[in-house]
């Protein structure tokens, strides 16, 4: 890379991967506040896998529940929730004909939400990982990173990130997020909780 290369991809590592995996964890905590049997769930395997010691990187292969709580999380409020795409050159997409410059977007918030791919769609269900779900299913029904040659540099640092530190945290804490409290979403560049997330932490 040249040296230009390298700076702007450390800023984008910087600049784009704190907040979007800090709002996976925020929208984590609120799904799990809400589905206690999920939250006795992922307890369960915590005490299991790592009884009273913090986890590490050998634990992420053990700890397959709260992978599936990240996947499930980032299905239903994938932060990056839209992507945009400009054309270089004429072309035919689908049968529509696409003007070179024109601007495409996919949408995760609604591909995401797709019940022929995701039965139960609106439903917080981590179990549907469960089998290797991302294999059975097409390439892009389900993409918080993006795909293609833009796909995110940081993807698989950020589902480590994600394990590891909702691990870490719930092994010790409970989450509470009072009906009152559970935020609308905020289609800003990336899918806040509009106002933050209020909640109260329960020592387990």
């Amino acid at each position: 890379m040249t040296d230009e290369q390298l700076r702007d991809e450390a800023f984008i590592l910087f600049v784009a991967g704190h907040e979007t995996t800090a709002l996976a964890l925020s929208w984590s905590w609120m799904l799990l506040s809400q589905h206690p049997e999920a939250w006795a769930k992922l307890r369960a395997e915590l005490d299991h896998v790592l009884g009273d010691r913090p986890p590490t990187l050998a634990d992420v292969p053990a700890l397959r529940y709260t992978d599936w709580v990240a996947h499930e999380s980032m299905r239903l409020y994938p932060p990056a929730w839209s992507i945009g795409r400009e054309a270089l050159e004429d072309l035919e997409l689908g049968g529509v004909a696409v003007p070179r410059g024109a601007q495409l977007w996919m949408f995760q918030w609604a591909a995401h939400r797709d019940a022929r791919y995701f039965p139960r769609p609106e439903a917080f269900e981590p179990e549907r990982w469960d089998g290797d779900l991302l294999k059975k299913i097409p390439r892009f029904a389900y993409f918080p990173f993006g795909g293609g040659p833009r796909l995110c540099i940081g993807n698989n640092f950020a589902m480590l990130e994600l394990v590891l530190v909702l691990a870490t945290l719930a092994r010790r804490w409970r989450p509470v997020v009072r009906p009152a409290d559970r935020p609308r979403p905020q289609f800003s560049i990336t899918l806040r909780p509009a106002g933050g997330m209020r909640a109260t932490l329960q020592r387990r």
